[in-house]
């Protein structure tokens, strides 16, 4: 067996690891801050690394298919939560780890053997643009979970608000440059800043989206639809990422 083949299996060993790890610490999501702070950033820098490692393999950036899409996106969601752990709600940080969660366990159903970038996703664009959408997905969801606490929260409900605040606000400001990056690596692949490719349109319709979101402020009486434009923001981003790029098919589809 060769290098790359040794680092892959020691890589997908390690996901499987980081897969009961995450399960056992559904136990420690209930926990004081002080426990389940550092048992998730260990788990997390273990997830890291079991990307790096399989990185490493393929002597490139890992995200040239399903298995390693779906894996780097529940990465990105978890890292994301680590900002938001002091939230002292079970529902938001259950339903926030909810996702990456499923992500991580659908990942197991795809294949795991070694995959080499095309030359189309050799650039420094591409590098750029994916990680930079799947934590500004991260944070939109992180918006989700917030209102789903925020419906089912009696007491105050201001936390809650400013979770869905910055979700909006970080997560438009980084799908933005990540967009930028995505236009130039467009241009490096084929040719054209923008296609009529349907992740491109979903793409553009989930910007409009949330940048409408950022403008409710404007409006006193649609303020309060706020948590429930977190919620559709979700399911369309569930559109954009999964929809556009497992199911329609483009030429942003994994392998």
């Amino acid at each position: 067996m060769d290098t790359a083949q040794s680092l892959n299996q020691i890589s997908i060993i390690l996901y499987w690891i980081c897969l009961g790890a995450y399960s056992i610490y559904w136990l420690f999501g209930f926990t004081p801050w002080k426990l389940r702070f550092p048992i998730l950033l260990g788990i997390v820098l273990l997830h890291i690394a079991t990307i790096a490692i399989r990185g490493i393999s393929i002597e490139y950036f890992p995200l040239t298919n399903k298995f390693e899409s779906f894996n780097a996106f529940a990465a990105a969601t978890f890292i994301v939560l680590l900002i938001y752990m002091r939230t002292e709600s079970h529902i938001y940080r259950m339903s926030f780890f909810g996702v990456g969660y499923a992500f991580l366990v659908a990942a197991m159903l795809f294949p795991k053997g070694l995959s080499y970038a095309p030359p189309l996703m050799l650039t420094i664009w591409y590098i750029l643009h994916v990680p930079l959408s799947f934590f500004c997905y991260a944070l939109w969801v992180s918006a989700m979970a917030a209102a789903v606490a925020r419906y089912f929260t009696s007491g105050e409900k201001k936390q809650y608000d400013q979770i869905i605040d910055s979700g909006f606000q970080y997560g438009l400001i980084t799908f933005s440059i990540s967009m930028i990056f995505g236009g130039l690596w467009g241009y490096v692949a084929w040719g054209s800043y923008f296609l009529w490719d349907a992740k491109v349109v979903w793409s553009v319709i989930i910007w409009f989206f949330y940048a409408t979101c950022l403008h409710l402020d404007y409006w006193q009486e649609a303020k309060r639809f706020k948590p429930t434009m977190a919620i559709v923001g979700f399911v369309i981003l569930l559109m954009t990422y999964v929809g556009t790029s497992f199911l329609i098919g483009g030429s942003h589809s994994f392998r």
